[in-house]
């Protein structure tokens, strides 16, 4: 039994470059998104009164933290369901609806945040005025 081998002293082999896939911005449903976040305003809105509740008899710092950090909890959860729903069989319809319920939760933390805080905070910055 005799054995040749050949040794290439070129340097080392690398696997070629991958494909390059879609772009991020290539990969976003914006209509599956846009229908979320307008399904998502029924909730937002008590989201809201709440937050601003919290801003006018507490404060506006405790009602920023209460704000952020479902917003931190939810984004966790939704980007875990969409991980879920992505590694599923495509036939099963149970992680694809629990990915769905979770990004229309995150939307109403979002929206409803954004629709309460960011201009009071912006006053009261900007005049010094805050409520009595």
């Amino acid at each position: 039994m005799h054995v040749h081998v050949t040794v290439d002293q070129g340097g080392w082999q690398s696997a070629p470059d991958p494909e390059p896939g879609s772009r991020w911005w290539q990969r976003i449903r914006w209509g599956y998104n846009l229908a979320l976040a307008a399904l998502s305003l029924t909730l937002a809105g008590p989201w809201g009164a709440l937050l601003a509740s919290v801003r006018d008899e507490e404060s506006l710092a405790g009602a920023w933290v209460m704000a952020v950090i479902p917003l931190i909890v939810l984004g966790y959860l939704d980007n875990a369901r969409r991980v879920e729903a992505y590694a599923a069989h495509p036939d099963l319809w149970a992680p694809k609806w629990r990915a769905a319920a979770m990004r229309l939760l995150l939307w109403a933390a979002v929206l409803g945040t954004v629709l309460t805080l960011p201009i009071t905070t912006l006053v009261y910055a900007l005049t010094g005025v805050k409520p009595a």
